[in-house]
């Protein structure tokens, strides 16, 4: 197949990125692309994207993502990986933060994973630690805590005479 082939089964596998048909590279969600390492490549380093993400190879390093990161069945990643969403396929060991983290059935994570959203489907395999990740309810606590700060009492005498506030 060359490169630049206009074969329907070409684009086919191009807009196929892994997620189950999720995911295609017309989808609105989706404006900068897919980026995808492919399971004949091995990187050491750090991969930081704007993009859908899918790890079909081996990094020994982080990811750095805004979006979806996907470790596909072939894929290996031996560091961190942190993004709005990830799912895991393949393998992973290190540490997962994310608003959702998935497992599928063929994933096997051994890390800790600080998620708001935490799946895993059968078959899938995890070994590690979980964290809520709670920026958010930590956000509407202090939200409600300024409220009760603004609560005004009014002076009270106490035996002693002396005043204390009373709410």
């Amino acid at each position: 197949m060359a490169l630049f082939s206009s074969d329907k089964k070409a684009k086919e596998k191009r807009e196929n990125t892994g997620f189950n048909g999720q995911f295609s590279a017309d989808s609105d969600e989706n404006t900068n692309g897919i980026s995808t390492i492919s399971m004949e490549t091995t990187i050491t380093g750090t991969i930081e994207t704007n993009s859908v993400f899918n790890m079909e190879g081996v990094l020994n390093g982080d990811i750095k993502g805004n979006k979806l990161v996907h470790v596909g069945k072939t894929g290996q990643v031996k560091g961190n990986i942190t993004a709005e969403t990830v799912i895991v396929d393949g393998e992973v060991s290190g540490e997962i933060v994310a608003d959702k983290v998935e497992i599928g059935n063929t994933g096997k994570v051994y890390a800790t994973i600080t998620s708001a959203v935490f799946v895993i489907q059968e078959g899938g395999l995890f070994e590690g630690r979980k964290k809520i990740k709670i920026a958010l309810i930590k956000e509407e606590e202090n939200k409600g805590k300024k409220e009760d700060k603004k609560v005004e009492g009014k002076p009270k005498a106490d035996a002693n005479g002396k005043n204390s506030k009373e709410l």
